[in-house]
C-alpha cells in the first residue's frame, strides 16, 4: 500500500538465493534485469549471511551496482525520489552554470 501511495504501481516479490523458487534474485542479476541491489543484513544468523554473500557475489559478477550500508541506501533512495519529483514537475535535476553566469 505504501508503494502505491508513492507512485510505484508494479512490485514483484523476489525470492532469496537459497530458496529454489522463481523469480530468484540470482536469476534476475544473471539476466541483467536488476539495475541496483541494496543488500543490508537484518540479522546475523548463518542463513542470512549465506544469502547476503550469494547476492553480493552475484552483483559483483554481473556488474550491478551494490549498496550494503543502510545510511547510503536511505540517502540513495531519497535522492532518486527527489530526482523523480523534479523531473515529473518539468525541472532539471542537475543544472550546471559557468562561474561567469553566477557572478555576472
Amino acid at each position: 500500500e505504501v508503494l502505491r501511495q508513492g507512485g510505484i504501481t508494479t512490485c514483484v516479490t523476489v525470492f532469496k538465493p537459497l530458496v529454489k523458487r522463481e523469480p530468484n534474485v540470482l536469476t534476475l542479476l544473471e539476466t541483467g534485469k536488476l539495475d541496483l541491489l541494496i543488500n543490508v543484513p537484518d540479522s546475523m544468523d548463518s542463513q542470512a549471511l549465506t544469502d547476503g554473500f550469494e547476492m553480493r557475489r552475484a552483483a559483483v559478477d554481473s556488474g550491478t551496482p551494490l549498496i550494503v550500508d543502510i545510511k547510503t541506501a536511505i540517502l540513495t533512495v531519497v535522492s532518486l525520489q527527489r530526482k523523480h519529483q523534479r523531473e515529473k514537475a518539468g525541472k532539471p535535476f542537475w543544472s550546471f552554470n559557468s562561474w561567469q553566469e553566477y557572478v555576472e
